[in-house]
């Protein structure tokens, strides 16, 4: 299927996208249209079947071909969904080769045909853990994005059609972690659409109870603490208020004012101290600090926050402009790693495209951003550019440590997750040769388990050296 079916590379503009975001004259509200432009051209190459799939290149998942391919259009409709609702329905988007794309109708065929059976880009019968799951929240939040624009214009019978399809969310098992937030996000947004209340709220109380404190959720039962809080857990909890600000507001903004209190400070110019797993989505670190800022945490004065906009701009521009600037874009994608590919920190379960999530912080400014001041705001500096600074984050058995001089950020957690190790055992694997050969062979992932944090790693610095 990979094979027959992916087209070239598409690295027309890579070095323009390096050249745009190494340029300090350009705007944040100019590289995000071009990051957009960027990405739009691109899937307009890769994408078939009526827009419903894109065969990107790069390593594959443990899932099948056609599961990456569906990511492939199911993480990258969010972001030309919420380019729309920024535009107030403007439909063209112009590619950086100055060719129009119509973005509405890219959206119009993927739903129609992506939830039609006899469809040859139908994205199929749902069924217990299947990753589909997780790609219907995407997909969801892409039609609500743009319900004026795409939904409101489908007869009746399209609508049903469509419909019928995210509810098979309602009858499948999923994993018994952040996986709970996405059944939700799909089932709030049939309510948002039609009224019809299928909303499962155990789901909700059982990701409550992964809650420890401080802002921190472990990710499942036993899970770790991880950046998934940022790009997970709080992406997801913030388009919860955002479909329906009614759902449980008071413990989404107090938990992740709680979070930004000690999180704001992970920020540097020059890189973070990532921690877990999935580092491939490093552009979207800035989530929670974008999500606070449009949900009125720091100028709320009943929620605790030194938050203002200007960091929340910092920490969303630095970091696009970091990773970017070092190559973390390629074939009109993120890459598979921290800045170019890196197989030793691609996850089993992520494909060509699975790092589009990179693009969630993106997708969250282009929605707020012109409500909220983001794009003319003054950039504030980050607290290590401050000052020295040392703290605990009790929850999660950590300390925090700021370095003024040399801008560093280290963090520190007071227990190992493993107790026998060597210095073997603690660092990255390399794939072996027989397992990339395999790789190759079948088309599913036969990488080695490279979470440091489970390799019992309890130091990581912004200057990210443990990746390398």
């Amino acid at each position: 299927m990979r094979q027959r079916y992916k087209k070239a590379a598409y690295n027309q503009h890579d070095e323009l996208i390096r050249q745009q975001f190494s340029d300090s004259e350009q705007s944040l509200s100019q590289l995000c249209e071009t990051l957009v432009q960027y990405v739009a051209e691109a899937f307009e190459h890769y994408a078939v079947w009526d827009y419903t799939h894109a065969y990107y290149p790069g390593r594959p998942s443990q899932q099948n071909a056609r599961t990456d391919a569906m990511e492939g259009c199911s993480r990258v409709l969010p972001t030309l969904a919420a380019w729309l609702n920024q535009r107030n329905g403007q439909s063209s988007i112009a590619g950086l080769n100055g060719k129009p794309i119509d973005v509405t109708a890219i959206l119009s065929k993927a739903f129609l045909a992506g939830t039609d059976p006899n469809h040859k880009g139908y994205w199929g019968t749902l069924h217990d853990y299947d990753q589909r799951i997780c790609e219907s929240a995407d997909l969801a939040l892409a039609l609500w994005l743009s319900r004026d624009w795409v939904w409101r214009q489908f007869s009746p019978s399209e609508q049903q059609q469509v419909v019928g399809w995210f509810k098979q969310v309602n009858h499948c098992q999923t994993v018994d972690n952040n996986w709970h937030l996405f059944p939700l996000t799909v089932q709030l947004v049939i309510k948002a659409l039609t009224g019809e209340d299928c909303v499962e709220q155990q789901r909700y109380e059982r990701v409550k109870e992964f809650y420890v404190g401080d802002g921190w959720f472990r990710d499942g039962a036993k899970g770790n603490y991880d950046y998934y809080n940022a790009w997970g857990f709080y992406y997801s909890l913030y388009w919860l208020d955002r479909i329906d600000p009614e759902f449980d507001s008071a413990f989404i903004r107090e938990s992740l004012a709680e979070f930004i209190h000690g999180y704001r400070y992970f920020f540097t110019p020059e890189g973070l101290p990532f921690f877990g797993r999935s580092a491939c989505y490093r552009l979207a670190a800035s989530v929670p600090q974008l999500a606070a800022l449009d949900l009125g945490i720091g100028r709320d004065q009943t929620i605790p926050s030194l938050l203002s906009v200007g960091e929340a701009k910092y920490a969303l521009e630095s970091s696009l402009r970091y990773f970017i600037a070092n190559g973390a874009l390629k074939n009109g994608a993120p890459t598979q790693g921290l800045f170019e590919e890196d197989p030793r920190l691609i996850d089993n379960y992520s494909g060509p495209a699975s790092s589009f999530w990179s693009l969630r912080a993106l997708n969250i400014a282009l929605f707020s951003g012109d409500k909220n001041g983001l794009w003319q705001a003054e950039q504030q500096p980050f607290e290590v550019e401050k000052d020295d600074f040392s703290f605990k984050i009790p929850a999660i058995d950590a300390t925090v440590m700021g370095t003024f001089k040399t801008k560093e950020v280290v963090v520190v957690f007071h227990s190992d997750y493993i107790q026998q190790q060597t210095p073997a055992s603690r660092c990255l694997e390399k794939q072996k040769v027989q397992n990339k050969v395999l790789e190759l062979l079948t088309s599913r992932a036969e990488r080695p388990k490279n979470n440091l944090l489970r390799k019992g790693i309890t130091c990581y610095t912004s200057k990210m050296s443990h990746f390398f």
